[in-house]
């Protein structure tokens, strides 16, 4: 038989069993495989959940060297009103 956990049901910590704990309503008891499921994974699921994750297709190329700067512009009612008391 695997050992028991409790799991508290508001926020999911996990402590060793213990008897006042089980009692407790807002407390559950828990097998092993439940509260640690990857000590139960099996050895070969890494190398499958790497070989999924290889990238595959041609690379992108992602350089920024090309982009043309952006020209400034300024709206004219905002140039007209931000140049209002400057000499001319």
């Amino acid at each position: 038989m695997s050992k028991m956990y409790i799991r508290v049901k508001k926020d999911g910590f996990i402590y060793d069993y213990n008897e006042i704990l089980a009692k407790n309503p807002e407390c559950e008891v828990i097998p092993e495989e439940v509260a640690y499921p990857e000590r139960f994974m099996p050895k070969e699921a890494p190398t499958r959940v790497a070989v999924a994750r290889k990238k595959r297709g041609v690379a992108l190329d992602l350089s920024t060297a090309d982009i043309p700067e952006v020209p400034p512009y300024t709206p004219p009612e905002l140039a007209e009103e931000a140049s209002r008391g400057l000499p001319t």
